[in-house]
């Protein structure tokens, strides 16, 4: 098996060129020659925070909007935190009330998310005469939880 030096590691066999290969690689290989730094063609600690950093951001829009949907759907199914439950039918819920509209179809109703955003910081603004708890004016929901109940709501 023919080895070649690389600028992350000291010698390895071609067949594991992958870049998970070489980043675990960096991570936990120990090798018994010293690593000729003049051989190669950038330092090490450079190229691995930027591999990481590139490949850290490939992911990461896409996981923090499914974590905010999942903290939003948790929240708006919380009997103690965002209790929607209590006053409407949510799908996948359980034991909803009747007091409020269904929640579905919500993107299309509300386009703008900052009109739901605002309708959950305190309904009273647009409708004085609404049951719905002002959640943010109140301090109920921070805005971080809020907008999170809003990027689920908007999947509904």
């Amino acid at each position: 098996m023919r080895k070649i030096l690389t600028a992350f590691c000291g010698l390895h066999s071609l067949d594991c060129q992958g870049m998970s290969f070489v980043l675990l690689n960096t991570i936990f290989c120990r090798h018994d020659k010293p690593r000729n730094d003049a051989l190669t063609a950038f330092p090490r600690k450079p190229a691995l925070l930027l591999a990481l950093a590139v490949l850290t951001g490939l992911g990461a829009p896409r996981a923090w909007a499914q974590s905010a949907i999942s903290e939003g759907r948790k929240l708006a199914f919380d009997r103690g935190k965002g209790n929607c439950l209590t006053c409407h039918v949510i799908k996948g819920g359980d034991l909803p009330g009747t007091i409020g509209p269904e929640l579905r179809d919500l993107k299309a109703k509300y386009p703008d998310r900052n009109e739901l955003v605002a309708i959950l910081f305190d309904e009273t603004k647009r409708n004085p005469q609404t049951m719905m708890p002002p959640f943010g004016r109140n301090r109920i929901l921070t805005e971080q939880e809020i907008n999170a109940i809003v990027d689920f709501l908007q999947t509904l």
